[in-house]
């Protein structure tokens, strides 16, 4: 497994090689004719993605519509009310993020549990991911992007007042 940090100062997100300590990507996202926006880019400020958070009110669930070029666009939905599952078909198979309890999240693609969140140590304003692959990254931060969209800081997000209500981690990394 192969270790990265991110870092969240307000809009702003990057994640770093720790041995490194150098920047791979970097996302952020702004208010754009009262929509929430946030653009993807690689190390020499490149858009590699841009993203468009909605709430679908008829339907009660988030979703992200995502833009790799003009042409090429796919859709993470939420897929409980709780918003603590989301899918996508993106590129070479289908991709799953659930948000567990103790601030976790993992990141699935075709079932396989692919990287882990730690936001606990959000407190120093790094949050550690574990990786299988280092191949997934781009879509990692991708995906990790889409969720924070809109918050201002790791220490300011929604808190749920039921952990029961959170998806249980059924195979823990950390």
């Amino acid at each position: 497994m192969k270790h990265f940090y991110i870092h969240q100062k307000n809009n702003k997100l990057e994640i770093f090689e720790p041995k490194k300590q150098e920047l791979l990507f970097s996302s952020y996202w702004f208010m754009e004719f009262g929509k929430t926006c946030a653009e993807i880019h690689d190390v020499n400020n490149k858009l590699i993605y841009s993203v468009t958070k909605r709430f679908q009110f008829w339907k009660w669930r988030m979703v992200y519509l995502i833009y790799r070029n003009v042409s090429d666009k796919s859709y993470l939905i939420s897929q409980n009310i709780r918003n603590t599952i989301f899918k996508i078909e993106l590129l070479s198979g289908n991709y799953e993020i659930r948000v567990h309890y103790q601030n976790k999240k993992s990141i699935y693609k075709d079932d396989v549990k692919i990287a882990e969140i730690d936001e606990s140590f959000s407190e120093n304003e790094y949050v550690k991911l574990l990786v299988v692959d280092e191949d997934y990254i781009k879509l990692i931060f991708l995906l990790y992007t889409c969720l924070l969209i809109g918050e201002k800081e790791l220490t300011s997000k929604f808190v749920i007042k039921s952990q029961k209500r959170l998806e249980t981690n059924e195979e823990p990394w950390s």
